[in-house]
């Protein structure tokens, strides 16, 4: 089972004359769904603020970092530690449309707009300094993914929002030992500094593995996402929609 919240919707109204919120990688505006599911309820568009020179190559590694995630997560929830489940806000790419708008045939990232936005851990190690209820049980979800991976992975940057059901995640980052997984994957001197400054919660296992962890951490602690290099940036409600469909 795929524990995943994704857009069930083809079309949607992106209000772009003002932004919604700002992180390390992506601007981020708000829209609502026009067709489809979710038809009426609110969605955001994500947009890189690299420009669209290397757009394509982003949008790749998005997608393949969040199916990793998805795998993380399900198997997370499917270990039964936790008696709710966390669901991973999955998006699409969809293109602009409209006759004249500047960014037609854009591509962004939409999703469902996820409420009570909070964050719980970042990439570089920081955490709520007594975490309590979800901010607890994710670290656990963080810790996890570096065992159930034998050493190999780490989910962490976790953000979203809590719901009666459930914890919704978006924009993870996974760090690896391989340093394979975008921008902001710091590779093991991620990793390290990430459990030098971990404390595990009831919800983490005590023979779950952690890295030898010898000296100050290499990775400087933020609550931001840590990136390798800077990326630069770029710079009226316009509709998008899924590509491969055609509206009138």
């Amino acid at each position: 089972m795929a524990y995943s919240r994704t857009n069930n919707s083809t079309r949607a109204n992106i209000d772009l004359s003002k932004l919604h919120g700002s992180g390390t990688f992506k601007y981020v505006y708000a829209g609502t769904y026009t067709a489809g599911a979710r038809k009426g309820q609110p969605c955001v568009a994500k947009e890189f603020k690299s420009g669209c020179v290397v757009e394509d190559h982003y949008f790749d590694e998005e997608m393949n970092i969040c199916a990793k995630s998805q795998e993380i997560i399900d198997e997370f929830n499917e270990a039964g530690i936790l008696n709710q489940e966390v669901y991973l806000n999955t998006p699409e790419i969809w293109k602009y449309i409209g006759r004249g708008s500047s960014k037609e045939g854009q591509k962004a990232l939409l999703e469902p707009m996820i409420e009570n936005f909070e964050k719980f851990n970042s990439n570089s190690g920081w955490a709520l300094s007594e975490p309590t209820g979800w901010a607890a049980a994710l670290q656990s979800l963080s810790h996890f993914s570096y065992e159930n991976s034998g050493g190999q992975l780490l989910l962490c940057d976790l953000q979203g929002g809590i719901y009666n059901d459930g914890f919704v995640l978006t924009d993870p980052v996974i760090m690896s030992r391989a340093q394979n997984c975008g921008p902001a994957d710091l590779g093991m001197d991620g990793i390290m500094s990430f459990f030098q400054r971990h404390r595990c919660s009831g919800f983490c296992d005590a023979s779950w593995r952690k890295p030898p962890v010898l000296g100050k951490a290499k990775i400087p602690m933020h609550q931001g996402t840590t990136m390798q290099a800077y990326l630069p940036t770029r710079s009226s409600r316009t509709p998008l929609t899924a590509p491969g469909r055609r509206f009138r």
